[in-house]
């Protein structure tokens, strides 16, 4: 356990927030408890979101797609918008598209 040494506003925050659900993987769908949204394996490790069409998604980075669907308030929003090659502001943008679609 790495225990900081000065404990900053970020760092407190992150410690009280409660933990990201999980997400699964079951017969080609990749799926949380905590969003409706999914991702669809193709084949070849390629991943479609339902929130990105268009897009063909490793593993990881359709799990980063769904992470931010779960968590769009948390700070490691920047870094899975990162690996989808996105903005984060872009990646919360396709998000709220989404929404009511």
């Amino acid at each position: 356990m790495n225990i900081p040494a000065t404990w900053s506003r970020d760092i407190w925050r992150r410690a009280a927030a409660p933990t990201i659900p999980a997400v699964y993987v079951a017969d080609g769908h990749m799926v949380s408890e905590a969003t409706e949204h999914h991702a669809d394996l193709m084949g070849s490790d390629r991943w479609v979101v339902d929130y990105l069409p268009g897009r063909h998604l490793t593993r990881v980075q359709a799990k980063a797609a769904l992470q931010i669907a779960i968590a769009p308030d948390k700070p490691e929003v920047e870094r899975w918008s990162a690996a989808l090659g996105l903005t984060s502001a872009e990646a919360l943008g396709y998000l709220a598209m989404s929404v009511g679609v």
